[in-house]
């Protein structure tokens, strides 16, 4: 899998793509919340192009290590799911994060999950 991370403006957005595993991308996700706790960012944008959806088992997992990595009710991150048919397939992100009051949403496409980004303030 190959990513990059970056500073824009008062979000930190990330880009994925080319995992072919059923693996959970803790490692990408530990360095977005380094690089933006380093630029005391709390927004995250991550767009992510990948070959298949994460199991169910795995999008869970994700998002019990993102607690474990620091992220909290303060961040807010959307996941962008590029390749069709995917935004369906990661709906357990969505409700796992909502159960831990994690602020971390799948979206369809980068205007609605700015939209969301910035629908409230910290």
């Amino acid at each position: 899998m190959k990513h990059t991370i970056r500073p824009e403006g008062d979000l930190l957005r990330v880009h994925m793509w080319g995992r072919k595993e059923d693996v959970p991308p803790s490692s990408v996700c530990k360095a977005a919340l380094e690089e933006a706790r380093k630029h005391g960012l709390k927004r995250i944008l991550v767009e992510l192009t990948q070959e298949r959806a994460l199991s169910r088992l795995s999008q869970y997992l994700l998002v019990e290590k993102l607690q474990q990595l620091g992220c909290t009710h303060e961040h807010r991150i959307a996941l962008v799911h590029h390749t069709p048919g995917l935004y369906k397939e990661s709906d357990m992100i969505d409700l796992v994060a909502e159960n831990r009051g994690l602020n971390v949403r799948s979206f369809q496409d980068a205007p609605s999950a700015l939209q969301w980004l910035y629908s409230s303030v910290h």
